[in-house]
């Protein structure tokens, strides 16, 4: 008998009409502001941020994953500078009365939406930059889902000691929090191996001709370069390393994506057997629901972009933050308070792996991908580690 009700409830659950399956706006909206550069010289990435962004709402909605709230995207650009992001989290607070943010990309930017997130008690998920403790220093308000710099460092300090054979370095980095951060963590971990740091070199973000600082390394005799700088800026460095005959190896921390990064200079790259971290990189060893979201990602880019893409870290990270927020509001609700507390117990498995925030709000790095990918002689790629 209980065989046959369980079959019929089951028949019953198939058939029954779409609003007896999903809820979503049965207890109201709830307004999510996202903070992406959609102009300028990081809008490359931003846009296909923006088709992930709205793809996981979509699914939230279709599946109901907020727990009977619909979720409403409302996007700011905020250009990855702190001064438009800064802005624009105010006109998404004060106009578009979102009740929660997601952002910034550039970990200046992010800081500076932290500030806002904090003064008017709006939770922030800073879900891309990765510099260290930006959700410590802000607030309670504030959580970063991205893996921090200092724990990124740390596997890098690893891979170096392990695969290369080096007693000094050389490390140059961008002037600002995400370069800054990276600087400071990985000299106290060379430091820490006992390695010599021959030259320590920071430049400003907007300068593009790196040929001053790049011919300071012949002198230092530095036995491995390492390298944080932005993606935009990645290539004009290789480039120009390249250029300028050095044959010293280079190692470089993830920002430069990949693929897109070996079109722009994949032969240059090539040829000095450049080695760099990834969150993320399309390959044979994906797990499923990595395979699932790059099928559903490439397709939906071509539809509204006419254009192949390739996915990104940054894309599956602003994917991941949608179902985030939704999974907070379903277990707490939107208010503030609440919300908060929910988050700060998240514990669930999405496309980059597993999250769960440590007591100062960042993300535990434990359950996070990260892998080592080496640019061929071919301008392809390859995961060395």
């Amino acid at each position: 008998m209980k065989s046959h009700l369980a079959a019929l409830a089951g028949v019953l659950l198939l058939t029954a009409p779409p609003a007896a399956l999903a809820q979503a706006g049965s207890k109201g909206a709830v307004k999510v502001g996202v903070l992406l550069p959609l102009t300028g010289n990081t809008a490359w990435a931003g846009k296909t941020n923006r088709i992930a962004a709205a793809l996981a709402a979509e699914e939230v909605n279709a599946q109901d994953l907020a727990g009977g709230y619909k979720i409403e995207l409302v996007f700011g650009d905020s250009q990855c500078e702190p001064r438009p992001a800064h802005d624009q989290a105010q006109r998404l607070i004060s106009q578009e009365k979102v009740q929660l943010l997601i952002g910034e990309w550039c970990s200046s930017a992010s800081v500076a939406v932290a500030q806002v997130a904090n003064d008017e008690k709006v939770p922030l998920l800073v879900n891309i930059s990765t510099a260290d403790q930006i959700a410590g220093d802000a607030g309670p308000y504030a959580f970063q889902s991205s893996m921090q710099n200092r724990y990124s460092q740390q596997r890098e300090a690893a891979l170096l000691e392990k695969d290369f054979k080096f007693e000094s370095v050389a490390i140059i980095v961008e002037n600002n929090d995400f370069g800054l951060s990276f600087r400071k963590n990985m000299v106290a971990l060379m430091q820490k191996a006992g390695k010599k740091v021959v030259l320590d070199v920071t430049q400003d973000r907007n300068d593009t001709n790196w040929y001053a600082t790049i011919t300071r390394i012949p002198a230092s005799k530095p036995d491995l370069v390492i390298v944080s700088i932005s993606a935009v800026q990645a290539a004009n460095f290789v480039k120009q390393y390249a250029e300028a005959g050095i044959t010293t190896p280079l190692f470089s921390d993830y920002p430069p994506p990949p693929r897109i990064f070996e079109r722009q200079v994949g032969a240059q790259a090539g040829r000095i057997g450049l080695v760099r971290a990834a969150f993320f990189v399309k390959s044979e060893t994906n797990t499923p629901a990595q395979k699932e979201f790059v099928a559903k990602l490439e397709a939906r880019a071509q539809k509204e972009l006419n254009e192949a893409h390739d996915v990104t870290y940054w894309d599956v990270a602003s994917y991941d933050a949608v179902r985030l927020v939704a999974d907070a509001i379903k277990r707490g609700g939107p208010q503030a308070a609440d919300y908060a507390k929910a988050m700060a117990a998240t514990k669930i498995d999405l496309v980059l792996g597993h999250y769960e925030f440590d007591e100062k709000r960042g993300a535990k790095p434990d359950g996070l991908n990260f892998v080592f990918i080496r640019t061929k002689p071919d301008g392809s790629i390859e995961v060395v580690q």
